[in-house]
């Protein structure tokens, strides 16, 4: 089947070849503008003449229209990755993930396409906003489950698309750092520090050796992109602590401390992290003790925590330098967690864990 390349090519006709079953009529909402960056996202309400037992409705997902993203996508092979995560692993991924209808990726052009579970009534979270402390508790024992599940599992390294986190694949981000950084620091101005930019100009030749550091952790599946936009709070029964994530683009196999580090750094306030910090780090190995990992203690998670916030910076410069000008919410998302992760890694002296 053709990969349909705009959302007005989601017709009818289309989604009844990719469903297998009939589709009398669509209708496209488009939704989460600002929030998505590599990816645009449409709700689809579907009519069936026959009962055919479809949904009422569905997520699409798309490459993102902005052409220096996108490349950013396939240079890294983010498209074909989510499509591959959602195919192989989904249901099995040790948190709730929406269900797979259909997902196709070509490579060599960058189109993809997803039909995925539409996760309403659960609220999508708002990483410009914050979590609150509740919520941050609730997606640290979420992505903790997960990393218990696959935990030093040798099944993530038979799956050919999910690369180890310093696969080749993401040397790249080393260049991508350098390429980025003056932009960068204009954009951000007197924001960052002298002590920062001293810290981001030597990280700029380090970025290969911190991907070496995450993956010599114990092994497991890492998001890559945890945050409280990628993250449904709730559902039907106003569950707060049911948590649902969603763009698995970034996903690897490596370490998962680093999940934990870019979540708490990035989307919670600074006075937010400073106040349940330690606690949910115990929280965190307290829950995969509880979900069978026995060999991972309290000051090994620390340590790896302020290694991931350091390396938190290297996100909050290629996205900033790669951003989307027009987006506007993104731009306020990004500049908000950057001044978040500047401030954990001060709070921390997560410079000092710079390879030497």
């Amino acid at each position: 089947m053709d990969i349909p390349k705009t959302p007005q090519a989601l017709s009818a006709e289309w989604l009844t070849a990719a469903l297998q079953a009939h589709v009398a009529s669509v209708e496209y909402e488009p939704i989460a503008a600002g929030v998505g960056f590599l990816g645009k996202l449409g709700r689809l309400r579907l009519r069936s003449a026959d009962g055919a037992g479809l949904p009422a409705t569905l997520i699409a997902k798309q490459p993102t229209l902005d052409e220096k993203s996108r490349q950013l996508a396939m240079m890294f092979r983010f498209y074909d990755r989510e499509v591959a995560f959602y195919r192989d692993i989904g249901a099995q991924a040790g948190i709730r993930v929406p269900r797979l209808h259909y997902g196709a990726s070509n490579p060599a052009t960058g189109d993809f396409v997803l039909l995925l579970e539409d996760l309403a009534p659960a609220t999508l979270g708002d990483q410009l906003e914050g979590c609150s402390a509740a919520q941050a508790r609730a997606a640290v024992v979420a992505i903790a489950k997960c990393h218990a599940r696959w935990w030093q599992d040798p099944k993530l390294a038979g799956f050919a698309w999910l690369p180890a986190t310093n696969d080749p694949i993401h040397h790249f981000a080393q260049p991508a750092f350098q390429q980025c950084w003056p932009a960068f620091v204009q954009f951000v101005g007197d924001r960052l520090s002298p002590a920062l930019k001293r810290t981001g100009e030597a990280l700029g030749g380090n970025v290969i050796r911190m991907l070496d550091g995450v993956a010599g952790w114990p092994q497991t599946l890492v998001h890559g992109d945890y945050r409280a936009d990628n993250l449904f709070f709730g559902g039907s029964d106003s569950n707060e602590s049911a948590i649902a994530a969603v763009d698995w683009q970034v996903s690897s196999r490596g370490g998962g401390v680093f999940d934990l580090a870019y979540f708490m750094s990035g989307n919670v306030t600074p006075a937010t992290r400073r106040a349940i910090e330690k606690d949910l780090l115990a929280l965190y190995v307290q829950t995969l003790k509880g979900n069978g990992v026995e060999d991972f203690a309290v000051e090994q998670c620390f340590e790896a925590y302020r290694f991931g916030v350091l390396y938190c910076l290297v996100y909050s410069v290629i996205v900033i330098g790669t951003l989307d000008p027009s987006n506007a919410r993104g731009i306020a998302v990004f500049q908000a967690g950057f001044e978040r992760v500047a401030a954990a890694i001060a709070d921390l002296d997560a410079a000092a864990m710079m390879p030497r």
